[in-house]
């Protein structure tokens, strides 16, 4: 109140570029939304949320007070609480505006504008009124007044019911018909607590070992029960414990480990000793991408990080802080922009760095990358080590060798969708490093970019060498192919000589 033009100045710069922007569920479907939320958004989570007697008796004030200015639009000015209803319908509709023209990012159900509760329940107490005026008849009057009595009533006892956890309130308008189906469509918080009486009803005595304990959750458990509580992130076996482990971008693992999976929560809840054992053992059984501090392995979109024999301070309070930074092939997929408009990454930081723990003396982190198309990806811990984290070639060489090749030469050469693989068992680094080249001839030249259309075919080398490496002695290269048809393909390894060897072929399923 000291500068109400100055603060409303600054209101309106952060709707415009809020930069904490979540995925969240709504109506069933993971929204990302830094651009604004969708426009029904507001009206849906206002609707669902509040009780429904209030929404009927606010929308009965609107209707009421917006007749009485249009019919007599004298009394605007000259009626006092007449200007005071109109300024209350007026406040949710400005706001809602201003969400969606300045793109502010709603996150948490509609938290941001839980100040519009107010104005509704003004509206409802004049809805209220019209309608005790409206009504005819001594009978009618005290009819709506138990009307009114019945849903203070319902109110009242649905936040004595749920206490302490009345923001997870639903009203009777929420399509739903279970808890576990409610929680799959949309978001509500305080998941934690539900987990932690699961794990109290499972281990009735003894120390129950958690990677995080908030303060603010004390008062939802019997005192005895949260002392038995031991915030750690270095587990044992044998030990009963559970992990909040938030993977990238709204995915949780799937399987026997999973403790409580809620679909609407960025945070899985997972069985730490079994989880991440199996993470640690399925990623020893292969060579690591990455040989550092951490050995980092990859599984297709899956990163593991593993310290065998790691320090116990390393759990609680790694000596490095993680970082996992992704780059998209199309700078439209970047889902970090609002937050940091310089960056030409995505900034996963928190996913390794929440997800690490220590597990019978040996440290692991897992992540899992987003699901559009990535060029690179980098990892480490500041200042301590970094490396660039080279493709999935196991997997693709797994997923070539499971179908016929094309074509053979020093290298076989498979042809799946729209993407080439190659592959030589028994390779040395050298031979991986050697320069490809493919030579793409198209159907139609018109489809050639306009520096090629000269030399009648479209030249990919430099994209596949620079998508060529060596994993457990075996060479993999691959590559994306354009979308228009081809006619035929060209391609090999050359060096300083020329050519080492060359295959040619029209492409599989007519493409």
């Amino acid at each position: 109140w000291t500068d109400p033009i100055g603060r409303f100045a600054e209101l309106v710069e952060t709707l415009g570029s809020h930069p904490f922007v979540i995925w969240q569920v709504f109506r069933g479907e993971w929204l990302y939304t830094p651009d604004g939320p969708p426009f029904d958004y507001v009206p849906v989570w206002v609707g669902i949320t509040t009780p429904p007697a209030t929404l009927l008796l606010a929308l009965a004030g609107a209707v009421a007070l917006v007749w009485r200015g249009a019919r007599r639009p004298r009394d605007v000015l000259r009626n006092g609480p007449l200007r005071f209803g109109l300024l209350l319908i007026a406040l949710p509709v400005a706001t809602v505006a201003g969400v969606v023209v300045l793109e502010n990012n709603i996150y948490d159900d509609w938290r941001l504008l839980y100040f519009l509760y107010a104005p509704l329940l003004l509206l409802a107490v004049f809805g209220l009124h019209w309608l005790a005026r409206l009504l005819r008849g001594r009978w009618m009057r005290a009819g709506a007044c138990a009307l009114t009595v019945a849903a203070i009533a319902v109110t009242a006892v649905a936040m004595i019911r749920i206490h302490p956890h009345e923001d997870n309130y639903f009203s009777a308008l929420t399509d739903r018909t279970t808890p576990e189906l409610l929680t799959s469509r949309y978001y509500v918080r305080h998941h934690f607590w539900r987990v932690v009486l699961d794990a109290f009803a499972a281990h009735p005595s003894g120390s129950i070992f958690v990677s995080r304990l908030f303060p603010d959750h004390q008062h939802q458990f019997p005192v005895d029960d949260y002392e038995r509580l031991v915030p750690t992130r270095d587990f044992r076996s044998g030990e009963a414990s559970f992990l909040w482990v938030p993977p990238a971008v709204g995915w949780c693992p799937a399987g026997p480990h999973v403790v409580r999976l809620y679909a609407n929560t960025l945070r899985c809840v997972v069985d730490p000793l079994a989880y991440f054992g199996a993470a640690r053992r399925e990623a020893l059984a292969t060579e690591p991408v990455v040989r550092a501090r951490y050995d980092v392995y990859r599984d297709g979109r899956t990163l593991t990080w593993v310290w065998d024999g790691c320090p116990a301070e390393e759990a609680e309070e790694p000596s490095g802080r993680f970082f996992l930074h992704v780059y998209p092939r199309d700078a439209d997929d970047l889902r970090s922009r609002r937050e940091a408009p310089e960056h030409d990454f995505d900034n996963l930081d928190q996913v390794p760095r929440h997800s690490a723990v220590r597990i019978d003396g040996n440290c692991v982190a897992v992540a899992r990358l987003p699901d559009y198309p990535i060029a690179r990806v980098r990892t480490g811990q500041i200042g301590l080590w970094s490396a660039e984290v080279p493709p999935d070639y196991a997997g693709a060489r797994r997923e070539a060798r499971a179908t016929e090749p094309l074509a053979r030469g020093e290298f076989d050469v498979y042809h799946e969708g729209r993407t080439l693989t190659y592959v030589r068992d028994g390779c040395t680094e050298e031979e991986a490093a050697t320069p490809f080249f493919l030579h793409l001839h198209p159907l139609n030249a018109g489809d050639l970019p306009d520096d090629r259309r000269e030399y009648g075919f479209n030249n990919l080398g430099t994209a596949l060498t620079r998508n060529a490496g060596r994993v457990g002695g075996n060479c993999v290269a691959f590559v994306d192919l354009p979308d228009y048809p081809i006619a035929s393909i060209r391609t090999g390894q050359h060096d300083a000589s020329g050519e080492r060897w060359a295959v040619e072929f029209a492409p599989s399923d007519g493409e």
